[in-house]
Parts: structure tokens; sequence; C-alpha cells
């Protein structure tokens, strides 16, 4: 569950700080464009340093506005109290939720981040010291590091579309609310026995 002001700032589309979501201490924030090996080693280098803290970075064009990100991290936070996540980190399993699929080569080429583009991460942890200590290596680290803007729009909801392989006839493209609630169903839909993508 949200707190008050996690749900604040939602409604105007936009987090520049910590908020918590379930028991857990959460920030979201993009950067300017990177090179992938960047952001890769950036993610690399907070796995290691901060060990109770879980960082995912993301091509922003495969998110549907932060309310998508902040509906799949939801699924995967109670994924993992209950030990049911589809990928052993609990980073990987929001990114395979992202993507709709079970396959990790699938989720990182469709929502990875991606060489000369801008880049989205969540950072994540129960101890919120050592999040805001990986926030700040995080953002110190990457250029025109800021808050999120990720708006889910009808070219964003087309890209997705198109990247999931969705015709244009079906009934989802045309609408926000309906789009945001199918890539909600289909992430929660992504378990360990589930082989295929959608």
């Amino acid at each position: 569950m949200l707190t008050n002001f996690a749900e604040t700032q939602l409604n105007g589309n936009n987090i520049s700080s910590v908020f918590r979501l379930s028991n857990f201490h959460v920030s979201v924030f993009c950067c300017g464009k990177l090179e992938s090996v960047i952001g890769t080693k950036l993610v690399d280098q907070i796995r290691h340093r901060f060990e109770n803290v879980y960082i995912q970075g993301f091509d922003p064009e495969a998110i549907f506005g932060l309310q998508h990100l902040i509906e799949a991290l939801k699924i995967t936070l109670e994924a993992l109290r209950r030990g049911i996540t589809v990928a052993n980190r609990p980073e990987l399993d929001l990114l395979l939720r992202m993507s709709c699929t079970t396959q990790i080569s699938k989720a990182i080429n469709y929502a990875g981040i991606k060489s000369g583009k801008c880049a989205c991460f969540v950072v994540f942890s129960k101890n919120k010291r050592d999040l805001l200590k990986a926030r700040s290596y995080a953002l110190q680290s990457l250029p025109e590091a800021n808050s999120t803007d990720l708006i889910g729009n009808a070219s964003t909801r087309n890209t997705i579309a198109t990247k999931l392989g969705l015709e244009a006839s079906t009934k989802y493209l045309t609408d926000d609310i309906e789009f945001l609630k199918y890539l909600i169903e289909h992430a929660a839909l992504i378990t360990k026995s589930a082989r295929t993508s959608f």
C-alpha cells in the first residue's frame, strides 16, 4: 500500500524522492542519454556496494507511466513476500513483469537500458538509510539525473503495444486506463510455470 505522500506524488506522475510501498522504501529517477555499459556498470556497483538494496534500470519507452511501474513493483514485492518470485532476484522479477515475459534475455532486450538513450532506475530496500546512500551514489554517477516524468500517452501506448506484438485493432489500444489494466494483469500472470510472453 502506498503512503499518502506517495499517492499525492503519483497524482502528478512525478516522484523525486523516496516513498514507501509495503514495507519497502522506493525511489524512481531518470537520467539523460547514457551508454548501456555505464548503466549496467552502475547497477552492478550498487548491487555489490549495498547488499540490502535492489536496483533495476529500464528503457523509459517500456514504461506506460509511473503507475505502470508502481503496480508491477507491488506485484513483485507481494511475490517476494510469498516466496514466489519468477526470478531469483526481485529486481529481475520486476524486469520480467514489466516486459510481460518469463525469458530474461527477452526482458533485457525489451525493457533494459539502451545505449544512447535515456534510462529510468528503480531502487528499493527495506533499509531507508541504505536506499538513500545507494540513490545518492547513483544520482552522482548519472548524466542529467532528474526526477521521473513518466507519462502514459498514445505514443507510449503504441510503442509498447508494437514491442509486445499487439495488433492495432486490439481494444486495449484505444484507452489508456484499459491499456494500463492490460499491462498490470499480464504482469501478475507471469509465473515460473508460464513459458510464453504476451
